[in-house]
């Protein structure tokens, strides 16, 4: 990919001179206008001298006329700059330089009408009446001095200059030289050396003046591009230290994952080295149970509720075992036994059994079930998960009101994703929405130490998504909570296996 940062470099300088040239020439026409009361002011003033002095001596009409053309010249001149001042528009516009110079144009048409009228002078009030040679010098005095001054007010546009000065002091050189002596020709060089030395000085002044106004409009425009490449970097750095920051929360984040990881793994060897403890001691007592039932059924003398006793015992013991084997399988040291085909209703029934002293005491339990088929999955862990379940929705509901609450079963077949659903659905204080993502965090918990160390929801996700299932939850704050789980049908089932079967509520 062709690299264009030195382009766009070359683009951005030439636009920014192209800018600052513009301003210069703004500036320089400005400059005009700012001096050209005063300028004008002393067209009134020199010209109103010329007069007195020379009334009497030349044409009183002639000098009425002369005045009168000038102060004519002068009044629309001032017209021009306050209209000028008016509608000058800020020299950045888009035709700025445009605008610019047709002011400028109409600043030299009037400077050259004035020069015009000034240079008319000699021939028209002095060569024609034969006024005396000191007020010829007089008036040569009095154009040297409007060319100093307009060297000055006209410094910043030298064509302005040039159109007022020639045209003014030609005519008074030409007849100095041509009137012969020598004093005349020695005026009319002077005059001319005069002229040529402020045209010079003019020149070097405009240069200097539009020298130091390009420096400092030059200056802005590397201050402006200083201060949006400040304002780039500070946005670069914002941007990279926003980026920094995310990185750190990222790391920080698998720092905490790495840190569970660990001490899931601690658990889980913990929990192995007591399964393998409990299993041992658990096999003698399923053996010995067996043992005594076989030699009451031998001696005859079986007592009802002792046999019973030893059934429910021996079941215990079975389920004791499950559990050990569970754990096992969490550690990885025991392979995870094969899936088959489950019936759910009968798991949760056991569920609820095993946690219903935990349900009695704080509300009223539900059991809406639908027709469903058996699902893909493992007993024992499905038992894990609805009880852990129901333990929770019953934790969730504050003790001592049981006809305040109640705690829902439900199941469901969903014929658009061919799903068992089941909801475990309560009345308690509900789950706060900052809490809803991390519920499923391992160790993450607001129970009380006494009930939990946060590994549940966690275990539970875990089950169900290695059966192909999902679990879900939405919660309202002071409204309870309700947790799907849906998991897949087992191959073969049919809705028939649990048809009719009803759902005891209790």
């Amino acid at each position: 990919m062709p690299d264009t940062s030195g382009t766009a470099t070359a683009q951005a300088t030439g636009d920014g001179e192209a800018r600052v040239e513009a301003l210069v020439r703004a500036e320089r026409v400005r400059a005009l206008f700012d001096r050209n009361a005063i300028a004008q002011a002393t067209v009134f003033l020199n010209s109103a001298i010329v007069v007195v002095v020379l009334w009497g001596h030349a044409s009183s009409a002639r000098l009425v006329v002369w005045a009168g053309a000038l102060w004519l010249v002068a009044a629309a001149r001032l017209a021009l700059g306050a209209r000028f001042r008016r509608s000058a528009q800020a020299p950045g516009a888009p035709d700025a330089s445009d605008v610019s110079e047709r002011w400028s144009r109409w600043f030299t048409v009037g400077a050259a009408v004035n020069g015009v009228i000034w240079g008319s002078a000699p021939l028209l009030l002095v060569a024609a009446d034969g006024v005396p040679l000191a007020y010829l010098i007089f008036l040569a005095f009095v154009l040297g001095g409007m060319a100093a001054g307009g060297a000055l007010s006209n410094a910043s546009r030298q064509s302005a200059f040039l159109a007022f000065t020639i045209p003014a002091l030609l005519p008074m050189v030409v007849m100095l030289v041509a009137g012969g002596d020598r004093l005349r020709i020695a005026m009319g060089v002077l005059v001319a050396t005069f002229g040529i030395a402020v045209s010079a000085i003019s020149r070097s002044g405009g240069r200097a003046l539009e020298e130091a106004v390009r420096l400092r409009f030059a200056n802005a425009e590397l201050a402006g591009g200083l201060a949006a490449l400040n304002a780039e970097l500070e946005g670069r750095v914002a941007e990279r230290t926003a980026q920094l920051e995310a990185v750190g929360a990222r790391k920080r984040d698998a720092e905490r994952q790495l840190a569970s990881s660990a001490r899931l793994a601690m658990l889980g060897t913990l929990a192995a080295g007591v399964a393998h403890e409990i299993n041992n001691p658990l096999t003698y007592l399923k053996s010995n149970l067996s043992f005594v039932r076989e030699e009451l059924v031998r001696l005859g003398a079986t007592p009802a509720a002792l046999d019973e006793a030893l059934a429910d015992a021996a079941d215990g013991v079975e389920r004791v075992r499950g559990i050990v084997r569970h754990l096992m399988a969490l550690s990885q040291i025991e392979p995870t036994r094969d899936l088959q085909p489950v019936e759910l209703h009968a798991v949760l029934d056991q569920c609820v059994e095993m946690a219903r002293r935990d349900i009695q005491a704080r509300a009223r339990l539900r059991r809406e079930y639908g027709e469903i088929p058996p699902v893909w999955g493992d007993r024992t862990q499905l038992v894990q998960v609805f009880l852990n379940l129901l333990v929770n929705a019953a934790q969730a509901v504050p003790d001592g009101t049981p006809d305040r609450h109640e705690i829902r079963v439900a199941t469901r077949l969903d014929p658009d994703s061919a799903k068992v659903v089941v909801e475990v659905s309560d009345t308690g204080a509900g789950i706060p929405p900052a809490n809803l993502d991390r519920i499923w965090e391992p160790f993450f918990t607001t129970k009380p130490v006494e009930q939990g160390i946060g590994l549940g929801l966690s275990i539970c996700r875990s089950l169900v998504g290695a059966i192909g299932g999902t679990i879900a939850v939405r919660s309202r704050e002071g409204a309870g909570s309700t947790f799907t789980v849906c998991l897949k049908e087992a191959p073969g089932g049919s809705v028939a296996a649990l048809k009719g079967r009803p759902a005891p509520n209790g």
